[in-house]
């Protein structure tokens, strides 16, 4: 008598009525793909945290800009009125309201003796 182990063997198999998944998903393991999945999320994690700090980072490079730029004009404000009240011809012309004259002579030549 046969055993079920004679009947399975040739053409008295079953065949499977669903073709075999082939290709790349049918070879991952599902613990594979999982770690892939995680992989590839944080990878998407990390790309947009870095985009929203370099947005951060250039709107505070910006900001030090416009503070820069402010400091300079503040200073060549303050460096021009400085200017102003004390060029030359302000300087002679109180010099002058104090009543000191402008004289081309500033003194005898010094000679050295060797």
């Amino acid at each position: 008598m046969p055993g079920w182990g004679d009947l399975s063997r040739g053409k008295n198999e079953r065949v499977s009525s669903r073709p075999r998944p082939s290709g790349f998903m049918a070879q991952v393991s599902t613990l594979r793909f999982a770690l892939m999945l995680f992989a590839i999320a944080a990878a998407f994690t990390v790309y947009v945290g870095h985009v929203y700090a370099t947005q951060d980072l250039l709107a505070a490079v910006q900001e030090a800009r416009k503070e820069n730029q402010r400091l300079h004009m503040r200073y060549n404000q303050r460096k021009a009125a400085f200017d102003r009240a004390t060029s030359p011809t302000v300087i002679y012309r109180r010099a002058r309201a104090l009543g000191l004259e402008e004289d081309v002579a500033y003194g005898p030549t010094i000679h050295l003796n060797d």
